[in-house]
């Protein structure tokens, strides 16, 4: 390539094809590069398709805006997010089976294959930044040797429950709700760390914590000592119903309860002490479907993860989700 210096002193540079190739290919390019620096993942465009079909898409709202993704490459991290490091691959791909299966429910509501998703934590996997890349191995190797399974129920997605720790029992939700949701059997759960907690409440922030959730009025001894509590054939607490000064029935559901006190399970022995209520909790989590701890227990034994299903979800089929 050659230079000359122009009547004004600028020196100038003279362009041959090869330059003008170099041009084109950086005009061509730009847009790449801008979408990399402003936020998107390299090689987003080519991921969204496969074999020239558009994938199932995830929009994940995150601290900085919408992150979107495919729908696998979601489930590695979001499989990271929900499932203790260190057990056993079969309990991983057990639990990115249920993942899949309640993404596939989500779509089949939206109608389209494009969900919006809460992505709370997922921020942190941007660019696989942030996670040990041990960790998101055996996340994607998990989804990878999945790919595609959901469970179903009658040719649907079925109601992918799971939690962390039972009572030492899962929950029945019932033959007509969710037929393939009945009780099962947990006594490995007695053994988790998280098992057992406690839980005490000041006798008048207890007071106070029911007052606020309930409308309707009530005095202070109603509050502490006459609520009517209701537990199913598991353990958990289903409903607990106080009558308000007008001779009114309100009641609140189980779920609701515990969170209202921070219990990590609605399964629970109260005792009222003078001063304070105090909760002594079994579990972590609903109770309905799969547990986590359980699950990772049979992969110890050397059950698989389509073993590990069947047990939690009575009739249900492994599908290909399309």
């Amino acid at each position: 390539m050659g230079c000359h210096m122009n009547k004004n002193g600028i020196v100038s540079k003279k362009t041959n094809k090869r330059d003008a190739g170099s041009f084109l290919l950086f005009v061509f390019l730009l847009p790449y590069v801008c979408a990399s620096l402003w936020g998107h993942v390299g090689e987003e465009a080519d991921r969204l398709r496969e074999n020239g079909k558009e994938v199932y898409l995830v929009e994940a709202s995150v601290e900085w805006g919408v992150w979107e993704l495919p729908l696998e490459e979601y489930l590695v991290y979001r499989l990271c997010l929900v499932m203790p490091d260190d057990y056993e691959p079969e309990a991983w791909k057990a639990q990115a089976v249920l993942l899949r299966t309640e993404m596939a429910a989500l779509y089949a509501e939206q109608g389209e294959k494009r969900a919006a998703v809460d992505g709370d934590g997922l921020a942190r996997f941007y660019k696989n930044g942030a996670e040990p890349a041990a960790l998101l191995k055996k996340s994607r190797q998990a989804v990878k040797e999945t790919a595609g399974e959901i469970l179903t129920y009658g040719g649907e997605p079925i109601r992918a429950s799971y939690f962390r720790v039972s009572n030492g029992s899962t929950r029945d939700a019932g033959e007509e709700d969710c037929p393939y949701l009945s009780a099962v059997s947990c006594e490995q759960d007695l053994e988790a760390p998280d098992y057992r907690s406690v839980v005490k409440v000041e006798r008048e922030h207890y007071i106070e914590k029911l007052r606020g959730a309930l409308e309707g009025e009530f005095d202070d001894q109603t509050l502490w000592e006459e609520g009517k509590f209701s537990f199913d054939g598991a353990g958990y607490m289903t409903k607990v119903s106080y009558i308000d000064e007008n001779g009114e029935e309100e009641r609140m559901d189980g779920e609701t309860f515990r969170h209202l006190f921070g219990l990590s399970a609605a399964s629970f022995a109260l005792e009222r002490e003078e001063e304070q209520a105090v909760f002594r909790v079994t579990g972590v989590g609903h109770g309905f479907g799969m547990s986590q701890y359980a699950a990772g227990c049979m992969a110890q034994n050397g059950e698989n993860y389509k073993e590990i299903l069947a047990a939690f979800f009575f009739r249900t089929e492994l599908a290909n989700f399309e």
